[in-house]
């Protein structure tokens, strides 16, 4: 299975904005490389609401805006056991991070998801006949 490094968020505060950072490091198994195993990736942001104190809701909350990988993507694949450095950037409005009455917690969530094999099979032309 394929392992993500230390994930880091940076939030910069930019007047009625933020600018997002998240920088993480992707890196295959011997598995993944032999096999060519794909994966989707996603990088977001959510608003922290589970194992804090103190303790709100204790459901994190989708931030609106918050997706900084492509919502279209093909499926990445290792090729060797070198490590892929990611750095994602967006700016979304300030506003958007407000998931919570008074203090705020964010955090960036990075998730690759392994893409499930999937059976290929056709059917050749119909014999007919009393057999």
């Amino acid at each position: 299975m394929a392992q993500i490094g230390a994930v880091s968020l940076s939030v910069v505060q930019n007047v009625a904005n933020v600018d997002i950072s998240v920088t993480y490091s992707l890196t295959g198994s011997a598995f993944d490389i032999a096999s060519g195993q794909p994966y989707f990736e996603v990088c977001k942001l959510i608003g922290d609401d589970t194992g804090i104190v103190p303790p709100e809701d204790n459901t994190d909350d989708a931030i609106p805006n918050g997706l900084l990988t492509p919502i279209f993507s093909i499926p990445m694949v290792f090729t060797n056991a070198l490590p892929i450095n990611r750095t994602r950037t967006k700016t979304i409005a300030k506003a958007d991070l407000n998931e919570d009455v008074g203090t705020d917690e964010i955090r960036a969530l990075v998730t690759l998801t392994p893409v499930l094999v999937s059976a290929v099979s056709r059917e050749s032309n119909q014999v007919v006949g009393s057999f």
